[in-house]
């Protein structure tokens, strides 16, 4: 689910544009793009993030396509924005779709889950729920990556699967003292011209080890900051 806050400034930007795409969107579309690439076959029009706003695109400008694979059926700078929320997480590219988002798009909005959500158990009463066995569950398993943005550059880690659950490396409820706010939870990158992205792959179970704890430490901080 997006920030919907950012919803409206969005809608807002784009429903006068010419040429807006959707990059992944099919389960839930943004209302004013004209275009929708998705590897899903039909766009779930009555689930589209707004209620009010007309429907733009339609079953023709609906492209099927795999987004990891390049180059997508579109021509440079074809697009005036582009829309890509919760999907470079899941995919098995994230890098390719960058790229192509900046080829064919002249600016746009991308969103995915922090790194922080991601290694956050969000159940209260973690201890409780272990001794009475009770699944762990740490972000979204179904998640392929670990997503971070600082200045102005998007890094995707491979989320080293059974390692994300070992408890040095995860964050609790009761460590923080509460849950993630939607913004801690999420990030919203807005680009414009183009951006840098890189991709990390952790080689061995030290530098993972390391990295994992590393980022809990930093993680508390700056949480611990913003209370």
């Amino acid at each position: 689910m997006m920030l919907v806050e950012n919803l409206p400034s969005i809608l807002e930007e784009t429903r006068c544009l010419s040429r807006v795409l959707d990059v992944g969107g099919a389960c839930r579309p943004l209302n004013t793009a004209t275009h929708i690439i998705d590897i899903l076959p039909t766009a779930k029009v009555e689930a589209a993030l707004s209620r009010d706003e007309p429907i733009r695109f339609t079953e023709a400008t609906h492209v099927v396509h795999d987004v990891c694979r390049k180059p997508w059926p579109f021509q440079d700078q074809f697009f005036d924005y582009s829309f890509c929320a919760q999907t470079l997480e899941d995919v098995r590219d994230p890098v390719a779709v960058c790229e192509e988002l900046m080829r064919v798009s002249k600016r746009g909005y991308i969103e995915v889950p922090s790194r922080t959500r991601e290694c956050f158990h969000h159940k209260s009463g973690y201890i409780w729920r272990r001794l009475i066995g009770r699944p762990l569950r740490v972000g979204y398993g179904h998640h392929r990556w670990l997503c971070e943005a600082e200045d102005g550059r998007l890094t995707f880690t491979v989320k080293p699967g059974t390692l994300t659950y070992s408890r040095k490396y995860f964050l609790t409820r009761e460590e923080l003292g509460r849950d993630l706010t939607p913004q801690e939870a999420n990030i919203a990158f807005y680009w414009n011209g183009s951006f840098q992205v890189s991709e990390r792959l952790l080689i061995n179970p030290g530098e993972t080890e390391a990295d994992f704890i590393r980022f809990k430490r930093t993680a508390l901080a700056g949480l611990a900051k913003s209370l």
